[in-house]
Parts: C-alpha cells; sequence; structure tokens
C-alpha cells in the first residue's frame, strides 16, 4: 500500500482532526504541546481550562466546541492518530511530564507509556509525497501550451530536488566526531590518512567530483583573532611563531584565499598538527557517497575547547544555518564544563527547537552506567538553569553509540548482531524522521503543491479560453478579435494600477529600525544592574566570583533580551505585510493564488535576515572583556564604571538599528509583490498569443477545428483529474 495514500485516509477517517488539507505551516496545525494540553483536561481540571483563552484557541484551530464533549471527541482522535505513528510518542509524553506540574495527568502518562505505536518511516513518506508531485508536475508539463509553463514547472522541480538539510556535529576534542561522521558515511572517511582529523571547521556536501577547498582568513578576520588573544600569552607565542614559520601574506589576503585542490593532498594544509591549519578558515568537501545522497551536508565543527575565538564564532554562524544539531560525548569522560555551557546556550536559543546528544563509545560501558551518564547529564543542565526554566532539558533527546563497532562492521570485522549493538540503526531512524518530518521539509512539500496548483488553473484556463473560441468559431470576427485586444488592454490597465497600489501601500508601512535604539538602551542598563547586583551579593558574602555563572548572566540577559527585541519587529513587520498582501488580494481577487505562491518562503528568509542581524563576534569581544573586568581586584565602584563603559559600548557595536535599515525589508517585499505581478503578466500574455494564433487559424475555411475542441475537451478532464489528486495530496 502507498504510504502516502494510507496516510492521507487516516487523516481523513479521523474527523479531519488535523486538517488534510491545511498547510504544515498552517495556524490550523495542532503541535504536540497543544495535543499534550488536550490530554490533560479532565475533570477535576476542565472548568479552569475552558476559561482560559488559549484552550479555545486550541479548540477553535479544530472547529470543536469547548465542552466536555468536544474535548471528549479530541482525546479519542488524538490517541487514534498516536497509535498510528502520526506525531511523536516520546515528544507527546515529554510535554505530559511538564503538564504534569499543573495537571494531575499521571494516568495519561501511563496510558500513552503503556500504547503500541506503529512506526512510520518518515523518510519514505517524504520522498512518496515528493515522487507523487513530481508526477504531476510531469503531465503537467505533457498538456502545457507553451514553453515558458513548461520551463517554469521544470524550474520548480528543480528547485526542489536542491533542497537540502544541515546537521551540526559538535562536541570536545576526542568526543568522537570523525569516527561518528565516518559510521554515518559507511567509510573511514576522517582521521585516516587520506583525510587526518582536523582542527577547522569542515563542511560535508554531496558531488560528483571528489575535491577540497579550503578558505583561509582573510586581513580583517586575522586582525580579529590578533585582538582577541592580546590578553593571553601563549596564543600571542603561538602567533609569533606561525610569523617565523610562514610568509602570512601568502595566505592571508585582503579577500578570502580559497584552495581548490584534490582530496588526497589535503592532510598538507588541514592536519592539527600542522601549524598552517591555524590560518584556515574553513575546508568544504565534496563526496559521491550515498549517505550525503539524501539532501544532507554534514557540519563538522571544531572542538568546544578551541583556542581561536574566530573559530567559536564561525561555528555558532552555522549552527544558526543548521536544521539539526547533534552534540557529541564521551560516554566514559566526565560531563566537561565546555559542554555544560554551550548545551545551556542551545537550549535557551529560540531558534534550536530540539537536539540530539549522543553518548559516543557506549561499547565500553554497560547499560546501566550509560542511563547513569544520561540522568547525572540532565541533573547538572538542570542546575544550570534553575534561575530559569528546568523543563527546558526535555528539548535534548539522548541515544548510545559505538561508532567503532559499526566501522568494524563495514570493514567486515564483525557480524551483524555487533552491528545491531552499535545503535547506529537506532540513530540513522531517528535522524531521518526528524529531518524529514520537520519544518524544512513540510514548508518544501507544501510550496510545491502550491506551485503545481498556480501552474494548473493557469494551463486549465486557456484550454477553457480555447474552447469557448472554438465553440463560437462560426461568430468570431475581426470585430470581436479587437474586442479581445481591447480586454488585454484593460487587463494591463489594471495591472498597472496594482503596481501602484503596491508601492503606495509599501510606503505606508513603518521603518523597522524606529525605537530600536531605546530597546537597546535599556537592555544594556539592564545587564549592568544584573551583574553588580550579582558582584554586590558575592563581595558581601565574601565569597569567590564564580566567572562561569557571570558569563551566563552575560548570555542569557544579552541574547535573550536582543531575541525578545528582534521577535517583535519580526512579528509585527511580517503582519503587517501578510495583511497588506491580504487586502490586495481581496481588492485584485485575479492576482490570489499568485501573490500565495512562495509568500511563506519569502517571510521565512525575512524572519532569517532579522534574526542574524545579531553580530556572535561582537558579543564574544563583550564577554571576553567582562571576563577581564570582573577579574580585577577593584572596588565596586570602579568596577560598576568600566562595566558601564564596556556595555554601553559594546552595544553600540551591535549596530542593530543600523543593520535593520540596511535590511530594506519594505523593498524586499515591493520587489516580492512586483515579481508576482511580472509572473502574472507573462502568463496573460502567453496566453493572449495562444488566442490570437488560434483565432487567425479560424480564419482558414479548410479547416476543421470539431476535433481540436474534442481534444481540448480530454485535456480539461485529465486537468480536472489531475486537480483532484493534488488538492487531496498530503
Amino acid at each position: 500500500m502507498d504510504i502516502g495514500k494510507f496516510l492521507r485516509q487516516t487523516w481523513q477517517n479521523h474527523l479531519q482532526f488535523l486538517d488534510l488539507n491545511a498547510n504544515f505551516d498552517d495556524k490550523n496545525i495542532l503541535d504536540v504541546t497543544e495535543l499534550a494540553i488536550i490530554l490533560s483536561t479532565n475533570l477535576q481540571n476542565y472548568e479552569r481550562y475552558f476559561l482560559l483563552k488559549e484552550f479555545q484557541v486550541i479548540f477553535k484551530k479544530i472547529s470543536l466546541r469547548v465542552d466536555i464533549f468536544g474535548v471528549q471527541l479530541a482525546q479519542v482522535c488524538v490517541f487514534n492518530l498516536l497509535k498510528l505513528g502520526i506525531f511523536s510518542k516520546e515528544d507527546l509524553l515529554k510535554s505530559l511530564k511538564i503538564l504534569e506540574q499543573i495537571s494531575k495527568n499521571s494516568y495519561v502518562i501511563d496510558f500513552v507509556t503503556s500504547l503500541e505505536i506503529k512506526s512510520l518511516d518518515k523518510k519514505a513518506l517524504f520522498e512518496s509525497n515528493f515522487k507523487e508531485l513530481d508526477t504531476i508536475n510531469l503531465e503537467l508539463q505533457k498538456l502545457s501550451i507553451d514553453e515558458d509553463t513548461k520551463l517554469r514547472l521544470v524550474t520548480n522541480s528543480d528547485k526542489f530536488k536542491k533542497l537540502e538539510f544541515n546537521i551540526a556535529i559538535t562536541g570536545v576534542m576526542n568526543a568522537g566526531k570523525s569516527s561518528l561522521i565516518n559510521a554515518i558515511l559507511k567509510e573511514r572517511f576522517l582521521g585516516v590518512s587520506n583525510i587526518p582529523e582536523t582542527a577547522n571547521l569542515t563542511v560535508l556536501k554531496y558531488g560528483d567530483c571528489e575535491n577540497a577547498k579550503i578558505y583561509f582568513w582573510n586581513k580583517k578576520e586575522w586582525n580579529s583573532i590578533i585582538k582577541s588573544i592580546e590578553f593571553d600569552s601563549k596564543l600571542k607565542d603561538f602567533v609569533q611563531e606561525l610569523q617565523i614559520c610562514f610568509d602570512l601574506n601568502e595566505f592571508i589576503q585582503e579577500n578570502n584565499l580559497i584552495k581548490e585542490i584534490p582530496i588526497k593532498d589535503l592532510k598538507e594544509f588541514s592536519s592539527a598538527k600542522n601549524k598552517l591549519s591555524a590560518l584556515i578558515k574553513k575546508i568544504e568537501i565534496k563526496s559521491n557517497m550515498s549517505f550525503l545522497k539524501n539532501h544532507i551536508s554534514i557540519v563538522d565543527t571544531p572542538g568546544l575547547d578551541d583556542v581561536f575565538i574566530q573559530r567559536e564564532v564561525i561555528t555558532n554562524d552555522y549552527l544558526k544555518e543548521s536544521d539539526f544539531l547533534i552534540h557529541l560525548m564521551n560516554a566514559c569522560q566526565s560531563l566537561t564544563q565546555k559542554d555544560i555551557e554551550f548545551l545551556t546556550r542551545c537550549v535557551l536559543n529560540s531558534r534550536i527547537g530540539k537536539f540530539l546528544i549522543v553518548l559516543t563509545k557506549a561499547d565500553l560501558l554497560k547499560r546501566s552506567d550509560l542511563e547513569e551518564v544520561i540522568l547525572y547529564t540532565k541533573e547538572k543542565l538542570k542546575a544550570n538553569l534553575k534561575d530559569l526554566d528546568e523543563n527546558l532539558v526535555e528539548k535534548i533527546d539522548f541515544l548510545c553509540v559505538s561508532a567503532k563497532k559499526a566501522n568494524d562492521f563495514y570493514e567486515g570485522l564483525v557480524d551483524d548482531d555487533s552491528f545491531k549493538q552499535s545503535g547506529l540503526l537506532e540513530f540513522e531512524n531517528y535522524l531521518f524522521n526528524e529531518l524529514y518530518s520537520g519544518n524544512k521539509s513540510q514548508i518544501a512539500i507544501n510550496a510545491y503543491k502550491k506551485e503545481l496548483i498556480l501552474e494548473l488553473n493557469n494551463i486549465l484556463n486557456q484550454y477553457e479560453t480555447q474552447n469557448n473560441i472554438l465553440k463560437e468559431s462560426e461568430n468570431y470576427t475581426d470585430k470581436e478579435n479587437s474586442k479581445l485586444l481591447s480586454e488585454f488592454k484593460i487587463q494591463q490597465e489594471l495591472l498597472e494600477n496594482v503596481k501602484k497600489d503596491i508601492k503606495n501601500a509599501i510606503f505606508t508601512l513603518d521603518n523597522l529600525e524606529n525605537g530600536v535604539d531605546n530597546l537597546v538602551l535599556l537592555l544594556a542598563k539592564k545587564l549592568k544592574e544584573r551583574l553588580i547586583d550579582e558582584i554586590k551579593y558575592i563581595k558581601n558574602n565574601a565569597q569567590k566570583i564564580n566567572l562561569n555563572r557571570i558569563l551566563n548572566i552575560v548570555d542569557i540577559t544579552t541574547k535573550d533580551g536582543i531575541n525578545d527585541i528582534l521577535r517583535e519587529i519580526k512579528f509585527e513587520n511580517l503582519k503587517r505585510m501578510e495583511e497588506l498582501k491580504n487586502t490586495l488580494s481581496l481588492k485584485y481577487d485575479f492576482l490570489k493564488d499568485g501573490f500565495e505562491s512562495n509568500f511563506e518562503d519569502f517571510k521565512g528568509k525575512v524572519s532569517k535576515n532579522i534574526d542574524e542581524i545579531f553580530s556572535n563576534e561582537k558579543f564574544l569581544f563583550l564577554r571576553l572583556e567582562i571576563s577581564k573586568i570582573v577579574g580585577e581586584k577593584a572596588d565596586i565602584f570602579t568596577l560598576e564604571s568600566k562595566l558601564d563603559k564596556a556595555i554601553n559600548l559594546a552595544f553600540e557595536g551591535f549596530e542593530i538599528p543600523k543593520i535593520l535599515k540596511e535590511l530594506d525589508i519594505n523593498f524586499l517585499f515591493f520587489e516580492f509583490l512586483n515579481q508576482k505581478l511580472e509572473n502574472y503578466e507573462k502568463m496573460q500574455m502567453n496566453k493572449f498569443r495562444n488566442i490570437q494564433e488560434l483565432l487567425k487559424n479560424l480564419k482558414d475555411k479548410n479547416k476543421n477545428f470539431s476535433s481540436s475542441y474534442e481534444q481540448n475537451l480530454e485535456k480539461i478532464k485529465k486537468l480536472n483529474e489531475i486537480k483532484m489528486e493534488l488538492l487531496n495530496a498530503n
């Protein structure tokens, strides 16, 4: 049975509780947290829940009344969908356990735990959905009247095929990153004679020709490195050695020097033992390995204990781009402070919804010992988050893997049983299910579907127009031709009016940067006050300064504060754009489908641009400066003065209002809408040309057009069948 059709039928059979035809980015889709709230409603708390606005919103999404019968129906639907593997049992249990603190739902947790859940291959489902849409695409290409339509359909398919997932792998030195990557790739690709372990960030991508690109630091980046090691005598000595060993001007240039080399020569540049590796910013490797064909790129990050702050900067930049984060910890070693700091930052980062910790070298410990390591890690993280939200630890999943057993299996050194014990199959299934059921894959499928519907309606409209003309062919004269031309000119004038409306509306949008200066100043003041309060408490109680706690205050206050500012800017800006798009769609109904096409993708790019204006490098320098100040033996007034100066200078350096202005989101939106108008105009031009050609042929009295009419009827019938299939496609 086709898994896609089976799943669609299942959703329909369950009262469309999760709306089949809703977009995956649609607000009518419930997330697992909302499902947990539904299941946690009981006789003891339902009256209190019914009064909550948030609870009412959940039931409005699924078109059910907020009463005891609506709740019972919703709960039945949730359990049925859960049993079919529509959503993650583990994620649901995590949400239920968090809610247990405010709702007595232990019996629900026990019941969900006892349920046997069908395993659903999300990767197979994703590929099935794409194959189904791509088959429709090919059928539409065959039915297309003009070449422009065919070209757009081919472009849409190619765009989807280029969808790529980025997996970032992090960990301290010797956490086993190279070994795990070798196991994933099913070949000893890293850490061998060809490609030695490297201190550099390495990106592995799919490519037919195996090669490597080496990117060196540019002068500006290198000067930042020099500045960052100003107070580290060991690193200063190391840089002096580099200057003796190499002519830095050969590698450190105005723009990043890029060397493309065969993979076999990479060891001459990137070996961790080779001092030249310090001059390298990142490495890109292309390979035709089967795992990378799954639309996946692997980012092997430098160790978290890297001495160069700039490597931490580019690692953080790649983490922003990543769709999934895997953090490695050696199960046989103690949890390091670097691990704790990094994981704390990750769970506090709103952009990372969920990530995985892999305990490596799991074959060296008993299962009970591994469980103890997981429990210890969770408790340490909770202790680190005690002033915030301990429940954030639930964002983390744990798996245990023995990369050695997996690699030995691929080399034929051990049997199947040993490979099963490696935990790699469980890891791969987890990884694929998370990637192929995530927002990125579902938004891509949904966008592709929308594009196909738009093109199908265009083709259908052309055939229907042609048949209307053929049906009345005897009545079509030059006068009718002139009338058609007049209608086309009216349409062109209407499009000009739309352009004017868009231009006028865009200029009414407020500038993004308005008021941001004051918010940033208030945040700087808040950070200084929190640090001074902490230092006063330490001095009054004669305690020793805990630098990690100080830096946690800096991280949490600064990043959360700036994220809050940017989140509000983003929300208001996208809301105004949505309102403007809807207003134009209502006024010019014929443009509605065109404006919807790729709008979610556009919003995603806007969100990303706004999220990324905060400079990691400048923030890391603020942390360094604060570390230096609080380490000084000075009175509280001197410390307060120095902190005030350092924080205000750093926050001014973030230049958030300036960067927001340079983004010019309004102009980008203007360009987006105009592009949609141009696409629509091209479609109308092609349609007009095709009609003109048909009218020209109608003058030929020797031709019989009845067969053309019948052929068009067949195509219209076929297109309507495809339309129904497309509308029902998941």
